[in-house]
């Protein structure tokens, strides 16, 4: 039946979707919004959880990381506290607990965004999705062949997002060496942390994981830290976040599992 509709539309006839979108993250989950404001027929497909890596993997828990141990650094700081006449005890904190507070914010934002693509009447579609030709796509899963398919659309948009770039050399066993995806769970905090990259998803996890105790040690193959930022920006971004914190860093080197 799919390979007769891909025809039927190819001959003129009724595509299944005025709009398919591959990727369901906040580009694809705007873009789904917007299609439904415009009256058109939409279609989403996602290859892992609704809300793509901003929401599971990526802005949201990293953020929600900030907070929490951002609020351990501030209680920490007593001779800031003592400006104001506060006096506090040893600060103590479980990871795991600030672990699963991140979590649960996943997860709600996650709800949010399959109950929002419901109520506008989005059709989501599971599946690793690939072009057959201008006007169908497929998708599905190679474990689970039987609930996958091909559909049609007038338009097909390609959200599909990205990935934690590893260098080459490097083999991410997910427990010592692991990507951001796997930073965010916080499933281990090690007294010692090394960063291969001090852009801004690196600078995140430098004042995360030093908050919480951890010595962060920058490995930039850039002959400056933070090299992709505006240069005012970077300088700052190394007086604020960077110097007064427990990290070292080495540029213009490239990194190995030597």
């Amino acid at each position: 039946p799919a390979r007769a509709a891909a025809a039927a539309a190819a001959d003129g006839g009724e595509y299944d979707y005025d709009l398919v979108i591959i990727g369901a993250g906040v580009g694809g989950h705007g873009a789904a919004i917007h299609a439904r404001e415009c009256g058109m027929k939409t279609a989403i497909i996602e290859g892992g959880d609704m809300g793509g890596t901003c929401v599971n993997r990526g802005c949201i828990p990293s953020k929600a990381l900030l907070a929490a141990s951002g609020r351990v650094r501030e209680l920490r700081n007593e001779s800031h506290l003592k400006q104001f006449g506060i006096q506090v005890e040893a600060v103590s904190f479980e990871r795991e607990e600030v672990a699963e507070h991140a979590n649960q914010l996943v997860k709600k934002l996650r709800g949010n965004l399959t109950n929002s693509m419901v109520a506008l009447g989005v059709d989501t579609l599971y599946g690793h999705a690939s072009l057959v030709d201008n006007h169908t796509v497929s998708y599905g899963y190679p474990s689970r062949p039987e609930e996958g398919g091909q559909i049609t659309a007038k338009n097909i948009i390609i959200a599909s997002g990205s990935t934690p770039f590893v260098p080459p050399g490097i083999e991410v066993d997910g427990k010592t060496v692991f990507t951001s995806d796997q930073g965010v769970k916080l499933e281990t905090l090690p007294p010692w942390v090394a960063i291969i990259g001090s852009g801004y998803i690196g600078l995140e996890f430098s004042d995360v994981y030093t908050a919480l105790g951890s010595d962060v040690t920058f490995v930039e193959a850039m002959d400056n830290l933070t090299p992709g930022f505006d240069e005012e920006i970077a300088k700052m971004a190394k007086r604020v976040l960077i110097d007064p914190r427990t990290i070292d860093y080495h540029t213009g080197v490239f990194t190995s599992d030597q």
